[in-house]
């Protein structure tokens, strides 16, 4: 999951679709100013793809934090191979969206 490379390709994106829908009104073309409107809405959507990728990194990687520090709890209650596989589990939540 890389939330940046959406975010950079939605911008650009949208800004080649306004550049285009511009051009598309001062010159009349009708298809310039709709295929500008078109890319400008495929940036959008990119950009609300890399937030939605990004919110999504961000809950694996807490949830998987707050997954581990029960495993070491359980450590710490005597509970070692318990504790040991649930940090594990842990870790590999917080990485899923690596």
């Amino acid at each position: 999951m890389n939330s940046i490379n959406d975010k950079i390709k939605g911008n650009a994106n949208s800004a080649m679709g306004s550049v285009k829908k511009a051009v598309g009104n001062v010159t009349g073309n009708t298809e310039t100013k709709l295929n500008g409107e078109t890319q400008k809405l495929k940036g959008e959507g990119q950009k609300a793809t890399g937030a939605v990728k990004g919110a999504i990194q961000k809950g694996l990687h807490a949830s998987g934090d707050v997954i581990e520090r029960a495993g070491e709890k359980l450590e710490d209650a005597g509970l070692k191979t318990v504790g040991g596989a649930v940090k594990k589990a842990g870790d590999k939540i917080e990485h899923l969206g690596d």
